[in-house]
């Protein structure tokens, strides 16, 4: 007990070591600084730190375009979802507008045709609150059944939280989930349920069939409010302790609030031990051990990622254009880990990020948002699409292995970081210049593949094609650095490949180079026979060599990187 204070435990107990920490009020005519002064001088007590406000980000709302160009149809898309082919930023053929350029997209429709979801994996939307009855939202939204079949007003399933069906309003500290569109937006866009014939399409909706992952809404902003670090911790404790195994954040503390990691785990000590509880205790038994934790890197044009994205084990995101360069907002630099398309309102408002939203304004609730919070659910939501895969495939990772998979499924976005390109200045309300050279190497990794994501799961390697020209591609990534020098029994097509990558003559090896030409867009397995330490193959009365074969993916798409920059 403190004399003129109020004293109760800041989470339901679990057994953890979180049960330890205390929420403290007292009448504001009291001093801050002697309260924490005699509260640290009390037997044991460890720490004392400051519960800091966080305000909402401002959402990068985009007017609708009175009239839109026509998309291209360069393939067939898989769902039925009416704004489906304006989404390039899952499928980008350059076609939306002449900044556009083809390939720079997450690579959505090839991995779609290994998996679009899967109901048993849950994220957390760390934002506003989600729409939960949203016609694209409401099939993929978590539902906690027994409060929902349960009595109202009771803790049916007793996890310390009465009704909380869909999540949990952290700012009201209630059931009650209040609609918002940063936070519907962003939820779209990791899983509005695709394959319905309603707006848009989400990267892990799933098919249509109740296979979308689920979307659990953890509500930290409403309205023009904000919520205090301890109600943060406790909303990243609920999503570990309800099942969520991501956990997107699309907000952050101001540029330079933090010198450092030390300085962020020293004054934000429960915030900090929250996201480890995370990454340490969330799970999907047999399949991931551990917790994704990911942050949009900030809006604010800084050489640095803003905190916690910042944080060494937190997952910070970068912002990319729809032709690869930087978008104009997007924090950069120290503390940023991976690239994802976020829009830019230089291109027109055709190439924002075109996702779900409370709004009605354009006939079916979706409109167009940019920025680092729409570039971050492009990672979770290929994480989401990651972690269900492993499902349909058997595979087990711990949180580090998963992570590491998630970091190199990239390709190279710094041939793109030189001379300039204009953008409008909002603040200032005219065209200005941007420099690129500064972006170089800063962007983290690379911007995201969501099918190279999948192939690395399988451990299968990767060749990209360009459509419509002879390419001559090295084996050495596939057959060691002495590739050239082997002798080669053939690639073997099959009939299905040949017809849905356009090839119409067979691949050959010339001097270790793989000759193929890829007419149409498309994915397929080839099969690359050689020999190993010999010109022929041993067996009977033939001492040779042995028989290699691999398995490559053949991606062709209609751009390549410039430098063939494919990681």
């Amino acid at each position: 007990e403190i004399e003129g204070a109020t004293v109760k435990p800041m989470f339901p107990a679990n057994g953890s070591d979180m049960d330890c920490w205390r929420l403290v009020r007292f009448d504001e005519s009291l001093s801050v600084e002697a309260m924490a002064e005699r509260i640290a001088q009390m037997e044991g007590v460890e720490r004392v730190e400051y519960s800091v406000y966080i305000q909402r980000p401002k959402t990068q709302r985009m007017a609708m375009p009175e009239s839109r160009p026509e998309p291209t149809r360069s393939v067939e898309y898989p769902f039925d979802d009416p704004e489906l082919p304006w989404q390039w930023h899952y499928h980008n053929d350059g076609g939306l507008s002449e900044d556009a350029k083809a390939g720079a997209d997450i690579n959505l429709l090839n991995a779609w045709k290994y998996t679009a979801g899967d109901n048993r994996v849950i994220v957390a939307v760390i934002d506003g609150g989600i729409m939960a009855d949203h016609p694209d939202l409401e099939a993929n939204m978590w539902v906690n059944e027994k409060e929902k079949s349960g009595l109202q007003g009771v803790d049916d399933d007793g996890n310390g939280y009465v009704d909380d069906i869909h999540g949990w309003n952290f700012v009201q500290d209630n059931g009650n989930i209040v609609a918002d569109d940063h936070g519907t937006h962003v939820a779209g866009t990791i899983s509005a349920v695709n394959n319905n014939g309603f707006a848009v399409c989400g990267i892990a909706g799933g098919t249509g069939k109740g296979d979308g992952v689920r979307l659990m809404s953890i509500e930290i902003f409403e309205g023009d409010e904000g919520c205090f670090t301890h109600q943060i911790a406790e909303g990243i404790r609920y999503a570990a302790d309800n099942g969520a195994v991501i956990a997107n954040n699309s907000w952050g503390y101001d540029p330079y609030s933090y010198a450092n990691d030390k300085a962020f785990e020293n004054y934000m000590g429960v915030l900090h031990e929250a996201i480890n509880y995370f990454k340490e205790n969330a799970r999907l038994e047999g399949v991931l051990d551990g917790g994704i934790m990911l942050f949009a890197a900030g809006n604010e044009t800084t050489a640095v990622s803003d905190y916690p994205g910042a944080y060494h084990s937190n997952i910070s995101v970068t912002a990319m254009a729809a032709n690869y360069t930087p978008a104009f907002y997007t924090n950069y630099g120290p503390g940023t880990n991976i690239c994802a398309p976020g829009g830019d309102a230089s291109y027109g408002t055709i190439m924002a990020i075109s996702s779900t939203s409370v709004a009605d304004a354009y006939g079916y609730g979706y409109e167009y948002m940019h920025g680092t919070s729409m570039a971050t659910p492009h990672v979770s939501g290929c994480a989401a699409l990651g972690v269900s895969y492993a499902l349909k495939q058997g595979y087990h990772f711990t949180a580090d292995e998963f992570r590491n998979l998630l970091l190199t499924s990239v390709h190279d976005i710094n041939p793109y970081m030189n001379g300039t390109r204009p953008y409008f200045d909002h603040i200032n309300g005219s065209w200005a210049t941007m420099q690129l050279a500064p972006y170089y190497g800063k962007m983290g990794t690379g911007y995201i593949d969501a099918h190279l994501l999948l192939m690395q799961l399988d451990g299968t390697p990767c060749l990209y094609v360009e459509t419509g020209k002879q390419m001559l591609l090295e084996l050495d990534t596939f057959f060691g650095d002495g590739a050239k020098e082997l002798t080669y029994e053939g690639v073997e097509v099959s009939d299905e490949v040949k017809s849905a990558l356009g090839i119409t003559t067979k691949p050959i090896i010339e001097e270790g180079l793989l000759k193929i030409t890829c007419s149409k867009a498309g994915i397929g397995r080839i099969k690359i026979k050689a020999i190993a330490g010999d010109k022929i193959v041993g067996g009977n009365d033939i001492t040779g060599g042995m028989l290699i074969e691999r398995e490559i993916e053949v991606v062709a798409r209609g751009s390549v990187a410039s430098n063939g920059g494919w990681l």
